[in-house]
């Protein structure tokens, strides 16, 4: 009797045994695929968070009039999914204003690409001419023409603009004007006529189709921002690094417009106007070549005021204004 109870104890220990090592090796299993788990989903994320910072450069390189982001950083760090914020400052003749931030979701199957809110369009009440204001923060988002739009029943709204003028009324201050020109000019040209007392903060490069009138596209507007002293860098590519480019090399510029090319789609009215810019740069691959049909300029409003005189100007529109300080003086 002894003997079967000793035996019957023997297999319950055996049991527990067998028992204890199934759960011991399904829990080191487990432990071991959640570590592999998680390094594969920490690989993954750092994948998309490079995608959205090279969409951040690219968006920061051609689609930014006269915007400045000084950082990057995370806003929301998730493990599926996160978000990437950079702000952003308008130069307003050496006053920094803020505007929009750029905010890119990803996650672990896609993402990095900003999408921001299509400008409001609306009458202006005292002139009746067509504004655009942006959804996001309410500010008056400064206007390019297409001097060589199709005329057509579908563009009712291509009517020039001439606000520079009125800039007269408005002391103590500095704007912007987005200055479209008659005729796409050279950098060189460009550096020529334009007016020493205002800074030219960004060059516009314009549309290849005659399809798109003012206020369509007003969301992609493609071009280039100068630096401090309004100028641009011809200096050749040294990095596919968009990390690394400098924003006023056009060069880089070009490599961008490509890079968007490839990797963005954006059409309006059967035009991509990513492919439309990449007409443009494959037409105009050096800035020695290169034509703008505009440029965004800010300064004084008192010097401003005089742009509508010059003969190379087909339409001024304004953007943001700041109250000149005491204790801050403008660039120019």
């Amino acid at each position: 009797m002894k003997t079967s109870e000793g035996f019957n104890q023997l297999i319950k220990k055996e049991k527990r045994k067998k028992l204890l090592k199934t759960i011991g090796i399904s829990a080191v299993t487990t432990f071991v695929l959640f570590g592999v788990g998680m390094t594969a989903i920490n690989k993954r994320m750092a994948v998309q968070y490079k995608k959205a910072q090279e969409s951040a450069n690219i968006t920061d390189m051609i689609e930014s009039p006269n915007i400045i982001s000084t950082s990057q950083y995370l806003s929301v760090s998730g493990r599926m999914t996160s978000q990437l914020k950079s702000e952003r400052f308008k130069n307003i003749d050496g006053y920094l204003v803020a505007t929009t931030p750029l905010e890119i979701n990803f996650g672990l199957f896609g993402g990095g690409y900003c999408e921001f809110n299509s400008p409001l369009t609306t009458p202006i009440s005292k002139t009746k001419d067509i504004g655009v204001f942006s959804r996001d923060n309410g500010e008056k988002v400064p206007l390019f023409f297409n001097p060589n739009v199709k005329k057509s029943d579908r563009h009712p709204d291509a009517k020039a603009t001439h606000e520079a003028d009125s800039l007269s009324n408005l002391q103590k201050h500095v704007a912007e004007v987005a200055i479209t020109f008659k005729e796409p000019m050279t950098y060189a040209e460009i550096q020529e006529k334009l007016p020493k007392d205002i800074l030219i903060n960004w060059y516009w490069l314009g549309r290849a189709s005659n399809q798109l009138s003012a206020l369509e596209g007003t969301k992609k507007v493609i071009g280039i921002n100068a630096n401090e002293k309004g100028e641009l860098d011809a200096s050749p590519l040294q990095t596919q690094q968009s990390s690394n480019w400098p924003s006023s090399q056009y060069s880089a510029f070009v490599a961008a417009v490509k890079k968007a090319a490839e990797t963005r789609n954006y059409t309006i009215n059967g035009v991509n106007i990513y492919q439309d810019a990449l007409k443009q740069v494959k037409k105009y691959p050096t800035l020695d070549k290169a034509k703008f049909s505009g440029v965004l300029v800010s300064g004084r409003t008192e010097n401003l005021a005089q742009l509508d005189e010059a003969p190379y100007v087909y339409a001024t529109n304004v953007g943001l204004e700041a109250e000149i300080l005491p204790y801050i003086d403008p660039s120019k």
